[in-house]
């Protein structure tokens, strides 16, 4: 069942039946099985019917943010080879790219259909490119990533089995559809047979959390950003932590959890957040459970996880290393131009993450982006986990500057008082070694945010860089 935020409910099978139709619709209007569509849109029943449709028909489907511009989907779907555009928002007629069809037109054209029984997906779970997404760019040009559909299925298998979702669970994602996380809740929903409320905005934290309550939520998903919000509506909002007393998981991923934030939440709901570690090119990885909520828990079953030194030699447990992954979920290969497929062989995904492994699972501390300071080999990311000690959300930025070169470290601290520098840096100077002490503090009210609720560290980058060079024309005065 689908259960939209303000009440109204879709019948499983109503759904199924929708589903069928506008599988039927997108046959009469041309599309076929040997095809590749590009899809986007905002989290709607619109969305997700065209999607099953569209998995119904065995199509190759491209997914892109709805935040991109016409002009930006055009041009992906050219890079994709995709021969339609489905999408939710018309753009202009001079819109490059192929044909565009209207999501809320195509589900109209197809009727509420006939034809009882569940959608097949099974022609789309043998394609070796059954899906193409692409990554967020935040350390680098986007890439089209890949994914075979038999990958995708034996993920969300072993996901389902890890989290021990049911079919009377109530899953409320504050995630885009658009993206690895969220369409993985999709199939999630779809496979246990669970009830999916649907948000259209992960923003509103404040609609959430009535829905949570008016709907009976029992499992909630969202990024580290959107459960910082949570939180403060919370704290404004005076609401009772018994209006969740529902939600039995709280799940979190995305981008590594920060102990600061893990702590305040247990502090304010009484429950852990359930970290959770995977990616774009290779689905779900390590996930935390409730009996035991230790960073991002165990390696899904049938996937292996090292940690190891530069040299590439395995570290001993607990100690810090970049993260390797051997998965048979990962991805077929990178999209190379008009659309062809640059198969990747690679048995091992070097993940170009950073963190520790020991008996308690995985804990991911954020990118292996080391920078040396001082005579020290530093990760920016390790530092930031430390710093918020503090008492605040830490994000630290890198800045090459100088006529040596030299590394300076511009310290974020998300604080909705924002309250001075000089207090902040303070703070956390008591949390660090002095090699770490940062050069700059730069105060926010809010981290700026990319499309999928993530901290923006390319929007970081530019405000640091700004934040030195301001500082540099100071010293020349």
């Amino acid at each position: 069942m689908i259960v939209h935020a303000g009440g109204r409910r879709v019948p499983r099978a109503e759904f199924e039946r929708t589903c069928k139709a506008v599988a039927q619709e997108l046959r009469r209007r041309g599309i076929t099985a040997e095809d590749r569509v590009l899809l986007t849109g905002a989290n709607t029943e619109d969305f997700i019917v065209v999607l099953f449709a569209l998995m119904e028909c065995g199509v190759s489907v491209a997914l892109v943010d709805s935040g991109l511009s016409s002009a930006g989907q055009g041009l992906r779907a050219v890079d994709a080879g995709a021969g339609w555009i489905l999408t939710d928002e018309p753009g202009p007629d001079d819109a490059p790219g192929p044909e565009r069809f209207l999501l809320s037109e195509v589900v109209a054209a197809a009727g509420p259909g006939a034809t009882s029984g569940p959608p097949s997906f099974e022609r789309w779970f043998a394609r070796d490119d059954a899906l193409i997404v692409w990554s967020s760019g935040s350390t680098g040009a986007p890439k089209g990533i890949v994914r075979s559909g038999g990958s995708l299925r034996s993920n969300i298998e072993r996901t389902a089995a890890r989290m021990a979702y049911r079919s009377d669970d109530v899953l409320l994602p504050m995630l885009p559809f658009t993206h690895q996380y969220g369409l993985s809740l999709l199939l999630l929903w779809h496979l246990t047979g669970a009830t999916l409320v649907l948000q259209t905005s992960s923003r509103r934290t404040d609609v959430a959390l009535d829905a949570i309550h008016d709907h009976a939520v029992t499992v909630v998903d969202a990024v580290p950003a959107t459960y910082h919000s949570l939180l403060n509506v919370m704290q404004k909002t005076r609401r009772p932590v018994a209006r969740l007393a529902s939600v039995r998981m709280w799940c979190v991923g995305g981008e590594p959890l920060s102990r600061e934030l893990d702590e305040r939440f247990r502090r304010a709901v009484g429950m852990p957040l359930l970290d959770g570690y995977g990616s774009s090119e290779a689905g779900n990885i390590a996930l935390a459970v409730p009996t035991s909520p230790v960073g991002c828990g165990q390696p899904l079953d049938g996937i292996t996880v090292v940690v190891v030194d530069k040299a590439g030699r395995a570290v001993p447990p607990g100690e810090i290393g970049e993260i390797i992954v051997r998965t048979p979920d990962y991805m077929t290969g990178l999209l190379g131009p008009g659309g062809t497929v640059r198969p990747v062989t690679d048995a091992e995904y070097r993940t170009d993450d950073i963190g520790r492994l020991d008996a308690a699972g995985l804990t991911v501390l954020g990118r292996r982006a080391a920078v040396h300071r001082l005579g020290h080999t530093l990760y920016p990311d390790v530092i930031a986990e430390r710093a918020a000690a503090c008492g605040a959300p830490v994000r630290v930025i890198a800045v090459q500057s100088g006529q040596n070169n030299r590394t300076q470290l511009v310290f974020f601290v998300q604080d909705e008082e924002v309250r001075p520098s000089a207090h902040w840096r303070q703070e956390i100077k008591k949390c660090l070694v002095d090699n770490e002490w940062p050069n700059r503090v730069v105060v926010v009210s809010e981290f700026p945010l990319n499309g999928t609720g993530k901290v923006d560290r390319r929007g970081l980058k530019r405000l640091a860089e700004a934040a030195v060079v301001r500082e540099a024309k100071k010293g020349v005065r």
